[in-house]
């Protein structure tokens, strides 16, 4: 039976009315009292003292408090009447410091019980629920879908799973078609991996409705809460939220035999769910570029920070004669920044400037080698995708429009050139030095690939009047 203040039994019969009466006419008092406590050292002080009699030379021992410290902490103890001195360097607790350290205990106590018995509980609900509803069965689909190798891990497991349905497309289709890779999107004031993914939901829009016209179309789900919301455990709420999605992905599997491309496989990025395995997601992800192997994830086991995020796949679709021309469109707004962007980032061509102060200016303890080597390598990768769709459009016609396009093709492909040096310069890599040689030699590389993006703008949107003309 839980204690109460005085260490008798605590009583279940207090008169609510009476302690809110309390409350509510000293509030600030009470206020008061509670954080002349609320502080780890002096917890620390009047848990000492609860057990005995002690003095300075003992709690500071004790506390590893220096001595000045240790008394500036028990004199507003002693001015809240928590403590009092015995003699000279000797202190003990009052009798309203005893009262005040048992009900906290008390109540720290019942509630890590309480926390303990909700968690064992849930686990009981969810073993229970796995052994007798979900019956250990697994599936596959028929389809042979395999996540493409690409940075950009939209664009890989779009790929892989609209090849798998057969739609004859590459990552380059993809990227070029969505826009997706005609974009450089950055934080400001520091490069973190973010920049990539971390695109405004209007923007991810754009880009749904791109890929769609590839001939095929997609539904998009979309929670707008990272999952799961703080670091930890994920909350009954959250679990539950993930198992009807989990529910939903098996029903697509299930009746449509279609795979489903899900945000938050093993690292926060896009990968193919295939099939399932009990309750468990039997994937194609960004692992293939590393060469680990895959394992099946549990549906409570995602890492989705920002949203949870699943693109479901439907009939094929006839292509509109527009679609090239759209394409470009897309293309140019991508391109030129002129999407909308959360307020912590910049894209564009401005983007490779803000990218490169960074480099040049930020402290080194401020810079961040993940988010160079990362970011550095989608950026390269995208550009050299943007180069490739250009190439083939330009291909397909004649006239000044193709030349048009064909030059665009050219400045990414020299960006592209530009970008593999920065990525040499920052290899892929977790860590790394981030040397101010290095560093410049970096911004100057960034500053070399904006004006030839400015000039690809330039010919796609010279293309477009050509189009309109014909």
């Amino acid at each position: 039976m839980p204690l109460g203040p005085r260490g008798g039994p605590l009583s279940k019969d207090i008169d609510a009315a009476k302690t809110g009466s309390v409350l509510m006419e000293s509030p600030k008092a009470v206020a008061e009292l509670l954080k002349s406590a609320a502080h780890p050292a002096r917890i620390h002080v009047l848990a000492l003292l609860r057990q005995e009699d002690r003095g300075l030379s003992d709690l500071t021992k004790a506390t590893g408090l220096s001595k000045n410290a240790l008394v500036n902490h028990i004199s507003l103890l002693m001015s809240m009447r928590l403590v009092e001195r015995v003699s000279r360097g000797e202190y003990r607790l009052t009798e309203d410091g005893k009262t005040l350290v048992d009900a906290a205990s008390t109540v720290y106590g019942d509630s890590m019980r309480r926390e303990q018995e909700r968690r064992e509980q849930m686990r009981r609900v969810y073993a229970k629920g796995i052994m007798e509803g979900e019956k250990m069965n697994k599936k596959v689909i028929s389809k042979s879908v395999e996540y493409m190798p690409c940075w950009l891990s939209y664009t890989g497991a779009v790929a892989g799973s609209l090849r798998g349905m057969g739609i004859d497309c590459d990552v380059s289709d993809v990227g070029g078609r969505s826009g997706y890779s005609f974009i450089i999107n950055v934080a400001k004031g520091v490069t973190c991996e973010s920049g990539p993914t971390a695109l405004h939901n209007e923007t991810w829009d754009m880009i749904h409705h791109g890929t769609e016209s590839l001939g095929v179309k997609m539904e998009h789900w979309f929670d707008d809460n990272s999952y799961p919301a703080k670091s930890g455990s994920p909350t009954p709420e959250e679990l539950e939220k993930v198992r009807k999605l989990f529910e939903r992905i098996k029903r697509e599997i299930d009746t449509k035999d279609r795979p489903v491309v899900l945000w938050g496989l093993v690292v926060p990025e896009y990968g193919i769910v295939k099939g399932y395995d009990g309750d468990s997601y039997i994937v194609s992800t960004y692992r293939s570029l590393t060469g680990k192997t895959e394992t099946p994830v549990p549906y409570q086991g995602l890492q989705a920070p920002g949203c949870l995020d699943a693109y479901y796949f439907g009939e094929k679709t006839k292509q509109s004669p527009a679609t090239d021309r759209q394409a470009v469109e897309r293309a140019v707004k991508f391109a030129s920044g002129n999407v909308p962007v959360h307020p912590r980032y910049i894209a564009g061509p401005e983007a490779l400037e803000e990218w490169a102060r960074v480099l040049e200016t930020a402290p080194e303890a401020e810079q961040h080698y993940f988010g160079n080597s990362y970011v550095g390598a989608c950026y390269q990768e995208s550009r050299g995708m943007s180069a490739a769709f250009l190439k083939r459009l330009g291909k397909k016609g004649k006239g000044k429009r193709s030349k048009h396009l064909l030059e665009a093709a050219k400045c990414y492909e020299k960006g592209t050139e530009l970008m593999t040096q920065f990525t040499k310069i920052f290899p892929f890599k977790m860590e790394g030095e981030m040397r101010l040689e290095d560093r410049r030699k970096g911004a100057e590389l960034l500053r070399k690939v904006k004006p030839l993006e400015e000039e690809a703008v330039k010919h796609m949107k010279a293309a477009l009047k050509e189009w309109e003309a014909s």
